[in-house]
C-alpha cells in the first residue's frame, strides 16, 4: 500500500493539500518502510480530532458493535452490510445488497426545472436499506441473513422513506449548465463547492448531500446545516442575502420548537420552512403540508414579533387558513382557484424588516420579490408597486367582496377603477393634483399619492395609531379597513362613524361645505353616509353610463335611485364646485337640482 491509496479526502480533512501528498508520496516511495507509521499516526490524530469520521462510529456501523437503535445480533464486521471483496454482482463499490426492483414516487414540483427520474446510481445504492423493502441483514456475499436486533428492516421514522418519494428532495437528475441557466436560483456545477459532488455521469444523487462513511456535521451530510450552508451551496436565491430569514437572531421557541434544529432563525434559515426528507408540504419541500402553518408557527407571537394570528382572526382578514393547497408559485392570476395565502403577499427568501414610513412608497420591503399584475394587466415576476400586487386578486379575476356597495357604474375589477383615463379615482396608480380637492389634511400636500394600505390595514396598526402590527391582516372593521366606514343610511354623522374618511379630509372642510354646498346638509341633516353618492376607488370609463362620474360620484343605488318621472339617474359637472343632479333620494325628487355658483 502506498501513501496515494489513503483517500484524498483524508488528507484534506486534515489540512494536507494534493501537491502535499504527490511529494509526500515521492520521499515515501524512496523509504518505503518509513511511512507506514508516519501515515497511521496522521490518521489517528485527524480522526481522534474530529467525532463520528470513521464510519464505525455511526449508526451505518450496524455490527453488534454499532452505537444505533439497529445492529446485528452477532456479526462483528463492519462493511460487509454494504461491501465485501468476493461473492457481490460486481455493482461498485464491491456493493454485497440487492439493488431495490421498487417502482418509486418521484417528487414533482412547478418550479422545478430539472427532470429526475427513477433512481438510479449511488441513490439506488442508498434506498436498499433507506426504502424499507429490503431487510439490513441481507447481504450477497453470506448464504444467510444476518440476524438484527429490533427488527430485520430499517426502524420506522425519518430515515424510512419509503417507496414515496415525492416528499423528498429530487435525486437522480443532470444537474447541467443548461439546468443552471434555466433556473437562475442555481449555482453553476462548476461554483458547486468541492465537498457536493455530483457522480460521473453529472447526476445529483443522495451522495452529492450524505457521505455515508462520516457523519461529522450529523445526519451524514458533507457540509453544515446551519445558516442554509449546504441548501445555499446549489440553492441562490434571490433576496436571500439581505432577507431577514437570514439574518433574524430571533430566539426559535413555542410549541413547534421541535419542527427545527437549531437555536435561532437566522441559524435554521432554509430549514426553518423546508425539510429535505419525509416534508409535509411536498411540493416545495414544506415542514408543514398547509402553507400558512409553515409561516404561523413563528409569526404567532412567540418567535417573530409579529403576531399575526391574532389578525387573521379578526371580523375582516385576509386570512389563509381558509384555504387548503391553492397557490402556486407559478400562477400568474387568481385564475378559477380564489384563494390568499401568506407566499401571495410575502417572498419569504426577499423579505426584509420595514419602518413605518411617512407618505407613499412605491412597495414596502416586506412585499419585495412578489410577483405582480401592472394597471394595464400585465403580469410581472416582480412587482414594483403595492397596488400591483393587489391586483393580482382584485383585478382582471376580481375576488368577491362581502357586503360590496351596488353602484350604478358597477364593475368590482378595481385595475379598472384605479386606471388613470377614468374621470375620476384615488391616487393610487399616479398623482391627482386637484384643484377642487381643499379638504386634504396638512400632512397630505395635493398631488399625494395614497396606498392600498393606506385604506385597507390593521385597525390596531401603527397607521391607525396602534401597536399592532402593519398590513392589511385583519381589522375588526368591515372591508378590511384601517378605520370604521359606515355605509348604512340613516346615520348620525360624527367623527368616528366617516373615520376612514377624516383621516385624509378634514372634518371642519367637510362639514362646512368647502367644496360641495351642500356637505353639512347631506351628511348631517339628512344622515346621508358618504358612500351614496361617492366611490372610493374610482369610476372606469368601461362602465362609467348616464352620468359624470367626476368627484368620484358614482351612487348607491340602494339609496339613491331614478327620479321617478324620468327614470333618470345622474350627475352633471358644470365646473369648479358646482354641478346637478337627477334622482330621487329619501323620498326627495332632484330633476337637474343644480349647486355650486349660479346654483340655489
Amino acid at each position: 500500500m502506498a501513501w496515494s491509496d489513503i483517500p484524498a479526502r483524508t488528507g484534506e480533512r486534515c489540512g494536507i493539500s494534493r501537491r502535499s501528498r504527490a511529494k509526500t508520496s515521492d520521499r515515501v516511495h524512496q523509504s518505503h518502510h518509513r511511512w507506514r507509521p508516519a501515515a497511521l499516526l496522521i490518521l489517528a490524530v485527524c480522526q481522534a480530532s474530529r467525532a463520528q469520521t470513521r464510519v464505525s462510529e455511526t449508526v451505518h456501523n450496524l455490527s453488534a458493535s454499532g452505537p444505533g437503535q439497529a445492529r446485528a445480533v452477532s456479526e462483528s464486521q463492519v462493511c460487509v452490510f454494504c461491501h465485501a471483496p468476493h461473492n457481490t454482482r460486481g455493482t461498485p463499490p464491491l456493493w454485497n445488497r440487492e439493488l431495490p426492483v421498487s417502482s418509486y414516487t418521484i417528487y414533482e414540483s412547478s418550479t422545478l426545472d430539472a427532470q429526475p427520474g427513477q433512481p438510479t446510481g449511488a441513490s439506488k445504492l442508498c434506498l436498499s436499506c433507506h426504502d424499507g423493502t429490503i431487510a439490513l441483514g441481507s447481504v450477497l456475499s453470506r448464504p444467510d441473513q444476518i440476524r438484527m436486533t429490533g427488527g430485520q428492516f430499517i426502524p420506522a421514522g425519518l430515515t424510512n422513506l419509503g417507496t414515496d418519494l415525492s416528499d423528498d428532495h429530487p435525486i437522480s437528475f443532470f444537474y447541467t449548465n443548461g439546468l443552471a441557466a434555466s433556473d437562475s436560483q442555481l449555482v453553476s456545477p462548476a461554483a458547486l463547492p468541492r465537498e457536493v459532488r455530483l457522480d460521473a455521469q453529472g447526476q445529483l444523487q443522495c451522495t452529492s448531500c450524505h457521505d455515508a462513511h462520516h457523519n461529522l456535521y450529523g445526519k451524514f451530510l458533507v457540509l453544515r446545516q446551519e445558516f442554509g450552508a449546504l441548501c445555499t451551496a446549489c440553492h441562490a436565491m434571490e433576496g436571500w442575502n439581505g432577507s431577514s430569514h437570514r439574518t433574524s437572531a430571533a430566539p426559535v421557541t413555542g410549541s413547534q420548537a421541535t419542527a427545527w434544529p437549531f437555536n435561532t432563525v437566522a441559524e435554521n434559515a432554509c430549514r426553518s420552512c423546508h425539510r429535505s426528507h419525509t416534508a409535509g408540504g411536498h411540493e416545495r419541500l414544506l415542514i408543514f403540508d398547509e402553507d400558512e402553518d409553515n409561516c404561523l408557527g413563528c409569526h404567532n407571537g412567540q418567535v417573530a414579533r409579529t403576531n399575526l394570528s391574532a389578525e387573521i382572526d379578526k371580523f375582516s382578514a385576509h386570512d389563509p387558513r381558509r384555504y387548503s393547497s391553492a397557490h402556486d408559485p407559478e400562477e400568474a392570476q387568481l385564475g378559477s382557484q380564489p384563494h390568499v395565502e401568506c407566499s401571495d403577499c410575502h417572498n419569504p427568501h426577499a423579505v426584509t424588516p420595514q419602518a413605518l414610513s411617512v407618505g407613499s412608497i412605491a412597495i414596502g420591503a416586506t412585499m419585495a420579490g412578489v410577483p405582480g399584475v401592472t394597471i394595464a394587466g400585465t403580469p410581472i415576476e416582480w412587482a414594483q408597486n403595492e397596488y400591483e400586487v393587489c391586483l393580482r386578486c382584485h383585478g382582471d379575476t376580481s375576488v368577491g367582496v362581502p357586503r360590496r356597495i351596488a353602484r350604478q357604474a358597477e364593475t368590482q375589477n378595481l385595475r379598472l377603477k384605479f386606471s388613470p383615463t377614468n374621470p375620476s379615482f384615488h391616487p393610487v396608480v399616479i398623482s391627482s393634483a386637484s384643484p377642487e380637492t381643499p379638504s386634504l389634511v396638512p400632512e397630505l400636500a395635493p398631488g399625494s399619492m395614497i396606498r392600498c394600505t393606506d385604506c385597507h390595514n390593521n385597525d390596531n396598526g401603527p397607521r391607525a395609531g396602534g401597536n399592532g402590527p402593519d398590513g392589511p391582516h385583519g381589522s375588526n372593521h368591515d372591508y378590511l379597513l384601517e378605520r370604521n366606514y359606515t355605509v348604512l343610511d340613516d346615520n348620525v354623522e360624527s367623527e368616528s362613524e366617516y373615520a376612514m374618511c377624516y383621516k385624509c379630509h378634514q372634518r371642519s372642510s367637510i362639514l362646512s361645505d368647502q367644496s360641495f354646498s351642500a356637505h353639512a346638509e347631506h351628511i348631517v341633516d339628512a344622515r346621508t353616509p358618504c358612500s351614496a353618492c361617492h366611490d372610493p376607488h374610482g369610476i372606469s370609463t368601461t362602465v362609467a353610463m348616464g352620468s359624470d362620474h367626476t368627484h368620484l360620484i358614482n351612487f348607491d343605488t340602494t339609496i339613491v335611485r331614478p327620479e321617478t318621472v324620468s327614470r333618470l339617474l345622474g350627475f352633471r359637472d358644470l365646473g369648479r364646485f358646482a354641478g346637478s343632479c337627477t334622482l330621487t333620494c329619501h323620498g326627495v325628487n332632484h330633476v337637474d337640482r343644480a349647486y355650486g355658483p349660479g346654483g340655489p
